[in-house]
């Protein structure tokens, strides 16, 4: 018995290869032999062979997908066995998590945001009227496909809602689920209904528009498992506005309301869709517009790995089909100042211009009327015209400088100095504060989630590598060779580090020598 090789056939599908491995089970790339589609084949493990509640588990999970119809769930095509133990054939989903997305991009916009948590709970609704609680709802197992349509995955900790003669297989009081999204209720080992389901979606909307989770302190200290399921058994709901002041309040104050500590306190799957499809509805006319369809990053798609569930799309579909690339505020197209100067100039010239060759035409045309018969151009007498000033360039804001392209175009803003300690706990006050002596200092040891989250709260960003080399060679900013600082990645999961006077970059999860430094669009 043991991992089943290329090639081999299990009843109507073949296995192709590996995709990966999750708690209950192993899962391969195969395909339909007789319907040449492709297909994702989850097996039970083989650690787990013998244990007859996971065997149950495993099985239940098959025949209780297969029986929602959904698009906004992972579609069940079979189950069987192989080798004593039991498969899942269900649909390849070339995407990523939601969880995944954050980490590679940051905290989504609210808008974005809601259409996920909208897909999900339209997902989540289906399996509870089909009788089932998902009860391990988390960003990771949320998958935004292709076309931009967010599935639910991974129903191998699902219950019946109503088990009927079929035999408990986790007793009350045994506690399963993940503890940064867990109810309080699940928490305890009571009895539960599809409201811990809601409950997670509340808290995966949090994470979606922070890029943290909404118990978590960032003190690797004060988030132990422990610690974080208290917070949801005790503290109120977090509102995402104190981490990220730029999500939509009322997307903010529904999250709230998902995560509220009694289930009769929460809306349910109707109330929460007609909530949802106002709030994006109202994001959409009030302050936004839709831009045509992006094609996706060659970049991006050539390094994504196939997930049982999802990959990044260039937009969300909505009911009709319609694909949305992009949502951006109307604000965001108004032009520069220093755009609209250089605008101004060039029309002046070209009026002044214009003037200038019908006054020469009229001279020309009276001379001619005189009795010589062709217009008279004095072609010795240069014809000048005043260049105009070069348009005044942006004016940085306070504690930035700002970085000029090659040719001199104003490029962006960057800051003279990395985040200093001080600013860095007031972003973050829930942490240990730092001595005195550190606060006028580079903040260290600062984890790369972090560093998102506290640019996207102060409305700035991470540099590109190619900004960041522009940057530390603009006179006025100060860069240190001993520390490293974040910058955002062209692509995968790990962003890198560069440090002045270093060739190459490394990547790191954080370390006490890496700082951070922000820039600001114009």
């Amino acid at each position: 018995m043991g991992t089943p090789a290329p090639g081999t056939t299990l009843g109507a599908y073949r296995v192709d290869g590996v995709i990966g491995a999750g708690s209950m089970g192993d899962v391969f790339r195969g395909v339909d032999v007789g319907l040449s589609r492709k297909v994702a084949i989850k097996i039970l493990s083989e650690k787990h062979k013998d244990s007859n509640e996971l065997r149950a588990r495993f099985t239940r999970e098959g025949r209780a997908v297969a029986a929602i119809a959904h698009p906004n769930v992972v579609q069940v095509f079979a189950t069987g066995m192989y080798e004593d133990r039991p498969y899942i054939a269900m649909e390849l989903l070339e995407g990523t998590d939601l969880a995944s997305l954050v980490d590679d991009d940051g905290p989504m916009t609210s808008v974005v945001a809601a259409r996920a948590i909208l897909d999900a709970a339209r997902g989540l609704d289906a399996a509870a009227k089909a009788g089932l609680i998902h009860r391990d709802v988390k960003p990771s197992n949320l998958v935004r496909l292709t076309e931009g349509k967010v599935k639910v995955t991974d129903f191998g900790l699902a219950k019946p809602v109503d088990p009927g003669s079929e035999p408990a297989l986790t007793a009350l009081g045994v506690v399963v689920g993940t503890p940064d999204y867990i109810a309080p209720e699940q928490a305890r080992g009571e009895k539960i209904d599809e409201r811990v389901d809601i409950y997670a979606l509340g808290g995966t909307l949090y994470f979606l528009v922070t890029g943290l989770p909404p118990f978590r302190t960032g003190n690797p200290a004060e988030d132990k498992y422990l610690k974080v399921v208290a917070r949801h058994l005790k503290n109120p709901p977090p509102d995402a506005r104190e981490r990220a002041p730029g999500v939509d309040a009322e997307l903010a104050d529904l999250a709230r309301a998902m995560m509220a500590k009694k289930p009769a306190e929460r809306p349910d799957y109707p109330t929460l869709i007609a909530r949802l499809e106002a709030i994006i509805q109202r994001l959409q006319d009030g302050r936004a517009v839709t831009l045509p369809p992006a094609a996706p990053s060659a970049s991006r798609s050539d390094t994504k790995t196939p997930f049982v569930g999802g990959d990044a799309p260039p937009a969300f579909t909505d009911d009709v089909g319609a694909t949305h690339a992009a949502i951006v505020a109307v604000g965001a197209q108004r032009l520069p100042t220093w755009a609209w100067v250089v605008t101004a100039l060039a029309a002046i010239v070209f009026v002044g211009g214009l003037v200038h060759f019908l006054g020469r035409g009229s001279t020309a045309d009276a001379g001619a009327s005189a009795g010589t018969g062709a217009a008279v151009v004095d072609a010795a007498v240069p014809v000048v015209i005043d260049a105009p000033p070069p348009p005044p360039l942006p004016t940085a804001p306070a504690g930035m400088v700002l970085v000029l392209k090659a040719d001199g175009a104003p490029w962006f803003f960057v800051d003279a100095r990395p985040v200093t300690a001080a600013e860095w706990a007031k972003g973050f006050p829930k942490l240990k504060a730092p001595k005195a002596a550190a606060l006028d200092k580079p903040v260290i040891n600062a984890p790369y989630n972090f560093a998102k989250a506290y640019a996207q709260t102060v409305g700035k960003r991470l540099l590109t590598d190619v900004e960041w080399q522009a940057a530390v060679t603009t006179a006025g900013v100060i860069a240190s060779p001993s520390l490293y600082e974040w910058i955002a990645p062209a692509s995968g999961k790990q962003a890198p580090v560069r440090a002045p006077g270093k060739q190459a970059m490394r990547p790191l999860a954080g370390g006490a020598d890496v700082t951070v430094r922000l820039a600001k669009d114009l």
